[in-house]
């Protein structure tokens, strides 16, 4: 009863001290993950130790095949440089909007907080890494939320999965903008979306699915990165779009890392 006496301003300053003051405990939480890490290789068998001296010999020999062609792939960069700006310059002439261009900002996660209503984890990384609300985030396995609020030293992270979530895609192979929501968990433990304003025109042949990937219409991600699959469509409510279940990447119950998209023009 006290705490809803309690001023607004005077809750938010106390959350965001809160967060501030568990941030560096956070942090240590990753190093002492890694002394771990380092601390029980120590104790690696005889048998162990050979595999991965096997290993490491296949590293330095593959890192060997990657300086030989060193050469080539700097002649590919160059090209890939004059096509860029042959590219600028058509768009000048054309006066055409350039695309939205982000600078990729890596960071670790430092604290998970998953359930079937709420999807979001923390990372090690804030307002010091110029870090927005509203930044798109992905990994290996795709699109994997966005920034939903900035302290200091930390973020929150909005997962894909979460039922607030909602961003523009399409269909791969199909420009029409769809528009896809998180919905949470399901009942075997996957975590999943839906999928609206899918034309009436897609079919989806039995035994396959389709790719759902991103779209740049809002402005959080570029095109083409990967969403989920759709193997199952229902009619709307309204009886003119189609609707679908979207499965996710099982990736989003283990990354360790993620890149936060920062748009470049932000201050």
């Amino acid at each position: 009863m006290a705490w809803l006496l309690i001023p607004t301003t005077w809750k938010l300053a106390s959350k965001s001290s809160f967060e501030e003051f568990h941030a560096p405990i956070w942090q240590a939480s990753l190093h002492v993950r890694d002394l771990s890490y380092f601390w029980g290789h120590l104790s690696d068998s005889k048998k162990t130790l050979i595999e991965k001296g096997r290993d490491h010999q296949r590293i330095l020999s593959d890192l060997n095949n990657q300086l030989n062609t060193t050469e080539d792939l700097n002649k590919e960069i160059q090209n890939l440089r004059n096509l860029k700006l042959q590219i600028q310059e058509l768009e000048n002439s054309l006066s055409l909007e350039t695309q939205i261009k982000f600078h990729p900002e890596l960071s670790r996660i430092s604290l998970r907080n998953l359930s079937g209503w709420n999807q979001e984890f923390k990372i090690s990384k804030g307002s010091q890494n110029k870090l927005k609300i509203g930044s798109g985030v992905i990994s290996h396995c795709g699109i994997v939320g966005f920034v939903q609020e900035v302290y200091e030293n930390s973020a929150n992270i909005k997962l894909i999965s979460n039922k607030n979530f909602r961003m523009v895609a399409h269909l791969k192979g199909d420009k029409r903008p769809v528009t896809f929501r998180g919905n949470g968990i399901s009942a075997s433990g996957a975590l999943q979306g839906y999928l609206y304003d899918i034309p009436a025109d897609v079919m989806i042949p039995e035994n396959e699915q389709i790719e759902v990937v991103s779209s740049n219409l809002g402005g959080k991600f570029p095109n083409g990165l990967h969403i989920g699959f759709i193997s199952k469509l229902e009619p709307s409510s309204d009886g003119v779009f189609k609707t679908s279940k979207v499965l996710l990447s099982s990736s989003l119950h283990q990354i360790s890392e993620v890149t936060i998209l920062r748009r470049n023009n932000a201050n």
